[in-house]
């Protein structure tokens, strides 16, 4: 059963039947005071299992736009509900499948972030152009668990509302409670005669560990000075940031 619980901060996950890990991005303090908005931006993962009961959810949430992240492979086999919808735009916007070849020399999530961020710009520019096209439009953005590419993109947003380091590290440690069903599920499909160093890689990839999003965070302002500098230098445009922010903040 489809239940809207985000009456507080401390409620921010939407139940739904066919997904485990879709949030509102509202109800976050940033560094001056300001809020973010509630029900403006959610995070997700993939909805190619939500019911009739879940899809009249999000529709009911005024969701206008679904940029889905996953890889072009992962949408020939689960495709997105929205896809053909005449109801949102949906976008896809292929980001780095950690599955694929060219990112097999990643030794850690923290690492597959920094990649993404110096590697996937030109990719990361379209997912923000259409996140900031319309200044009203509800959006919502997917991948697979919710937790990496999704992550990545949620980290982003919110650094550019200014909101604190530490409270983004947490909205990305979130997942790992969300997805416990999930991974349990996961582990249980693909492990059974795993041996040791597969078992100890799923775990390792699987998981939200705070000091994956930590790492990511410091390369961002090591590297680009901040979210906001960052989307700059990629293509963004100072009026399309203004977009953004004027969506997230109250």
């Amino acid at each position: 059963m489809t239940t809207n619980i985000y009456e507080s901060q401390k409620n921010r996950v939407v139940k739904l039947d066919g997904a485990y890990n879709m949030r509102d991005l509202g109800g976050y303090e940033t560094k001056d005071g300001q809020m973010t908005k509630w029900g403006r931006f959610f995070r997700a993962d993939g909805l190619h299992k939500l019911t009739e009961a879940d899809q009249r959810y999000v529709l009911d949430q005024q969701v206008k736009l679904i940029v889905d992240l996953r890889h072009t492979k992962e949408l020939e086999k689960d495709p997105n509900v929205f896809a053909a919808s005449e109801k949102v735009a949906y976008h896809h916007v292929s980001l780095i499948n950690p599955a694929t070849p060219d990112v097999l020399h990643v030794q850690s999530l923290g690492e597959l972030y920094v990649d993404m961020l110096d590697k996937s710009q030109p990719q990361l520019r379209e997912v923000f152009e259409h996140l900031a096209h319309e200044a009203e439009a509800v959006s919502l953005f997917h991948c697979t668990a919710g937790k990496d590419r999704t992550g990545v993109v949620s980290a982003l947003l919110l650094d550019t509302a200014q909101v604190p380091h530490e409270t983004i590290i947490n909205d990305y440690s979130l997942t790992a409670e969300c997805l416990a069903p999930m991974v349990d599920e996961m582990r249980q499909k693909h492990l059974g005669n795993a041996d040791a160093a597969a078992i100890e890689m799923f775990e390792r990839f699987m998981g939200s560990a705070p000091d994956n999003m930590v790492m990511m965070l410091e390369h961002l302002y090591n590297r680009y000075g901040s979210a906001e500098k960052y989307l700059l230098l990629i293509g963004i445009t100072e009026e399309q940031v203004a977009v953004l922010k004027r969506k997230l903040l109250s």
